[in-house]
Order: structure tokens, then sequence, then C-alpha cells
């Protein structure tokens, strides 16, 4: 008889149960677990970085304030030569191995969100500066040191986009922490650090470094999206749905029309007849549930 294996997600936190990440952790809190060196060789190894990268999504060369380019596979040692950080997006577009790794730990977590892979890396002395992501990032460690910075709580719960880009435009939105008012870890290869949507992190390679991150997206996942997209599926073969608003002439638009306001209030309370309907409606729901974490798979 074979051994069975334990599931994706459950080796990638060990010692930390699944059970417990997800209920103290993910998408809460900070988490940071140490490990051996080889820890994550069955998911990712510097050697395996090359790879693929004809495919993945977008390969950007990162400099000092954030300030980025989209490059080619040819031009990564150039940019590294120049002090750029290298950020791979959609490595798992790239490589069999992770996608099946993504959408295993998808299926064991029933995350409703995407879930795909980043590569960083990043030569002594560079990183990213100060910003959130609008996503959980969940770095692993394979190769050289990384010192993190990260705040306790994020700046904004499940963001809709990542934090901006310009400085300016930053302060003015945000109350942006100091850098001594910031946690920080030093990273290792067998160390991993998660960081819930939103979470402020800044990080300087210490020496060259090689980090895969595993992205929890909640894009298009939220449970405002999971309902429109049920609601679409109950309402969509409705004619009275599917039929455009009047067409009127003469009006400038500062005014509502009446004939206008009388066909949204109708359809505003067909629309709360179905929300009831559908609060009691197992089936429905739980349709919905399942269609969101089986769909926006890598």
């Amino acid at each position: 008889m074979t051994k069975r294996q334990a599931p994706t997600i459950a080796r990638i936190l060990h010692p930390v149960s699944v059970k417990d990440f997800l209920s103290s952790y993910f998408e809460q809190r900070p988490l940071i677990i140490r490990g051996p060196a080889t820890k994550f060789n069955h998911v990712f190894t510097a050697n395996e970085f090359k790879l693929g990268l004809d495919r993945v999504t977008e390969i950007r060369a990162v400099f000092a304030g954030l300030w980025q380019a989209t490059i080619d596979p040819a031009d990564i040692k150039e940019m590294i030569n120049a002090g750029a950080s290298v950020c791979v997006t959609g490595l798992e577009q790239g490589q069999p191995k992770l996608r099946q790794i993504a959408n295993a730990i998808k299926r064991e977590l029933n995350y409703a969100g995407t879930v795909g892979f980043r590569a960083y890396l990043s030569p002594p002395g560079t990183g990213f500066d100060l910003h959130f992501d609008a996503r959980v990032a969940t770095t692993l460690q394979i190769a050289g040191s990384k010192r993190w910075w990260f705040s306790s709580t994020p700046a904004e719960l499940f963001p809709p986009a990542n934090s901006p880009r310009n400085q300016k435009v930053l302060e003015r939105e945000y109350s942006v922490p100091k850098l001594k008012q910031l946690k920080s870890v030093l990273l290792r290869p067998g160390d991993l650090l998660c960081l819930p949507a939103g979470t402020w992190h800044r990080a300087r390679a210490q020496t060259m470094s090689l980090a895969l991150n595993l992205a929890f997206d909640h894009g298009r996942a939220g449970v405002f999206d999971v309902l429109v997209e049920a609601l679409y599926e109950k309402l969509q073969d409705d004619p009275a749905w599917r039929k455009p608003l009047p067409s009127i002439a003469g009006v400038n638009g500062k005014k509502l029309p009446p004939e206008v306001a009388a066909i949204l209030r109708e359809r505003l309370q067909s629309l709360q007849l179905s929300l009831a309907e559908m609060q009691h409606d197992n089936a429905a729901l739980r349709r919905a549930w399942v269609k969101s974490v089986n769909s926006n798979k890598a």
C-alpha cells in the first residue's frame, strides 16, 4: 500500500495546521513559519526559475520608488545587473507543476478567488518600497535571504486595487506608517511569511534572493460578485430584465423621466422578491458557492 501524500497546502504550512491557518491567520493577521532550507523543494527550486518564462503573464523590472518596466526574459540578467528586482507574474502559466499546485491549493481550501504564483529575483539591497497589495501574499523563501517590514493591521480590508505607486497620491489617500512602526523579519530558505491583503510591507534582499509568492487574489470573487452572478443566472431568462430602458427624445439627463423611474422602481421591487426567495433557497446558494470555488483556476 502506498503512503498517502499530505495535502499540498498542509506541506507548505507545516507545522501549522490548515485548520489553525484558516481560523487564526488567513486574511486576518501576519504569519511567520520557519522551516528547513529544503522545505519547498517539492514546489519550486532556484533551477526552475528560468523555466517557461516565455509563457508567463508578465515580467517586470522594479527599481527604487516602485518604478517599473515590463521586460522580456532575455532582459532579466541586464536588469539584475542594473540593480532592479525582477518580478515574474503568472509563473504557473509557464510551469505545469505550479499550475497543478495552485489548483490543488484552491481546491483544498475551497478558495473563491484566484490562486497563482509569482517569483521575485532580487540582488542585494533591492526589493520593493513600502506598499500594500490587493491579495493575500504568501512568500516562500527559496534561496538567499530577504528582510521584510510589515504592519500588524491592513491599511484597507480587502482593497480593490494595489496601493498607488505615486508617493504623493499614496500619502494623500492613506496614513502611511513609518518604518520604525513596522515589524521586521529576516527570511531564509524554507521560511514562510503570509500577509493579509492590504497589509503595508517593504522588502530588501540581503543576499541574492529568490522568493516564490503564493498569491490569493480576491478580485471579482467577493461576496457581492458571487451573489450578482447568482442573480444573473436566476434572472437572465426573464425578458423583463433583458429589456433596455426606454429611449426618450428631448431629455437632457438632468431630470429623471417618469417613465424611466417607474420601470426602475418596478424592477427594484422584483429584485427584492428575488433576493428574498434566494435567501431561503439553499440549493441556489450552494450552486453559487460551488461555482465560485470551481472558477478562476490557474
